[in-house]
């Protein structure tokens, strides 16, 4: 069964999703809101809300993804090791196995990072502390896990497809538009490239669950509580998740500060290179506060010690590198050519992966004392 809007509310109500008196009562509504997947976003009165999800095609990938997420959401709710999962993830409704729908619980009131940086202009060092707080939770109880790959086979143990692109052909990657080949070519014209991105592979480990595509269009903010509480936020779109290197989600997390730095540049031709950073709308000076709360309350919450705390640290800003190109690939989808700003996604990548010290010290702002 496809779901279009005329047939998701005879679905939910089969499912006991939504009660046929609700739909009476005109206090059901429901809007689509369909990308890669068929989405929708159900209100039934004064129930929470649902967030409807299901694969477009049937191509096993799209429908492995899915089953991958809805693996997540039933450890979190099922499995103590995944305890940690359940705060930071909308609350688990439902799963057709056979029709490949997920449904979970409607984050209302939410609101993506990257929509939040977007309109503010702010980088609070509570939302970097909350969600250092999170992740270093679910990494640090799944962590076990990691190493049975007996268990949780829905799990392929895989690793980011960034990491090997300098040695694929193009046409193996799937549809890919003439500004993801002129990236690829790019790539393959500075031969610093090759050997980066091969030592940050060769250190590939698997240690914790990772979500995988860890970027601030995957955040959600919730509304500020009473008295000043902490932000809460919620991580959506577990499909990538995987048992891998936690380290490459803390470096997703330290990629979205870089890029919102760097895609609030302005196109200005005739600017030297070293001036560019200067014109930023979003100067990365202002995202510091929150890259040094998010750190400090990752490695409080793993319990790391100086050392190991180090050492992390490179390996993240590495692969937040990694991470910069796959964004990068990601801009330049839809494009014939490359883009200035994404031009600069790529020299900031190529400077991090040969320099990752520097990277630390200038671009997140740790001086050695602080990074432990």
């Amino acid at each position: 069964m496809i779901l279009t809007a005329a047939t998701l509310v005879h679905y939910l109500v089969d499912r006991g999703l939504v009660a046929p008196e609700t739909v009476v009562d005109g206090d059901y509504s429901a809007r689509e809101m369909s990308r890669r997947n068929r989405n929708f976003r159900v209100l039934r009165g004064a129930l929470p809300g649902l967030f409807v999800k299901q694969p477009s095609d049937w191509e096993p990938f799209s429908t492995e993804t899915l089953r991958r997420e809805a693996t997540c959401y039933l450890l979190a709710r099922d499995d103590p090791d995944f305890a940690a999962l359940a705060e930071m993830m909308p609350r688990f409704v439902d799963f057709d196995a056979q029709r490949f729908v997920l449904t979970a619980e409607l984050v209302a009131d939410g609101e993506t990072l990257a929509a939040y940086h977007l309109r503010t202009g702010l980088f609070p060092a509570e939302v970097g502390e909350r969600l250092g707080t999170l992740l270093g939770r679910y990494h640090r109880h799944a962590g076990t896990r990691a190493r049975d790959a007996a268990r949780d086979a829905a799990f392929p143990r895989a690793m980011p497809w960034i990491l090997n692109v300098i040695h694929q052909n193009p046409g193996h990657l799937g549809p890919v538009s003439a500004g993801n080949r002129a990236l690829v070519e790019m790539l393959g014209r500075y031969p610093a490239f090759a050997p980066a991105l091969d030592a940050v592979r060769a250190g590939w480990r698997r240690d914790a669950l990772v979500h995988g595509d860890l970027k601030w269009e995957n955040c959600l903010i919730l509304p500020a509580g009473p008295g000043g509480a902490a932000p809460e936020l919620r991580i959506v779109d577990w499909e990538l998740a995987d048992f891998g290197d936690a380290c490459w989600d803390v470096g997703s997390v330290f990629q979205g500060y870089l890029t919102s730095w760097l895609l609030s540049i302005p196109d200005a031709a005739g600017v030297p290179p070293a001036r560019l950073g200067e014109r930023a709308a979003l100067p990365i000076e202002r995202m510091q506060p929150a890259i040094h709360a998010f750190w400090r309350a990752y490695t409080a919450t793993l319990g790391l010690d100086a050392a190991a705390s180090t050492e992390r640290l490179r390996r993240s800003i590495l692969f937040a590198a990694a991470r910069l190109i796959q964004t990068a690939w990601e801009h330049t989808v839809q494009t014939e050519q490359v883009p200035p700003r994404v031009l600069y996604l790529m020299q900031v990548a190529m400077n991090v992966l040969t320099r990752p010290d520097d990277a630390v010290r200038h671009l997140l702002g740790f001086e050695a004392r602080m990074a432990a």
